[in-house]
């Protein structure tokens, strides 16, 4: 496991690391991405479960070192005094809420295309009758 080795060569121990130990861990290897980084951040989390230990990575320095990397924005929807919430959500249900919001605001984008093409047929439509009418 990456964060075992690392923890040998900076001299700290893997099994009941504190916080301030995971984000540095998670400081240096941030260029890996975000995909890597979470990886080992839930292996990090399973390692502490399975050995009956407090999991150092549900803290809050560690989900924002985590946001620093993945530079998921709160949903646009949301009110700005919950967006702080949204950040301190773990990464991968940040991930899930932010696909459904891209969906539902496409959905909403092609529902109103179709709104105005009907009512710019509707108001053709009416010029066409008007004109017919007059004539």
């Amino acid at each position: 496991m990456m964060f075992e080795r690392w923890c040998l060569l900076n001299g700290e121990k893997p099994y009941g690391a504190s916080p301030e130990t995971v984000v540095r861990f998670i400081n240096e290897i941030s260029s890996l991405g975000i995909s890597h980084v979470w990886q080992a951040v839930l292996e990090i989390s399973r390692m502490h479960y399975g050995s009956s230990l407090n999991d150092p990575t549900l803290s809050g320095l560690v989900t924002n070192a985590i946001n620093k990397i993945s530079g998921i924005q709160p949903p646009r929807s949301w009110p700005p005094a919950e967006k702080h919430r949204f950040l301190s959500l773990p990464f991968d249900i940040q991930l899930i809420i932010s696909k459904r919001e891209a969906d539902r605001d496409r959905e909403v984008r092609q529902l109103q295309n179709e709104f105005a093409q009907l009512k710019r047929k509707e108001s053709e439509n009416a010029s066409t009758k008007s004109t017919t009418v007059a004539a």
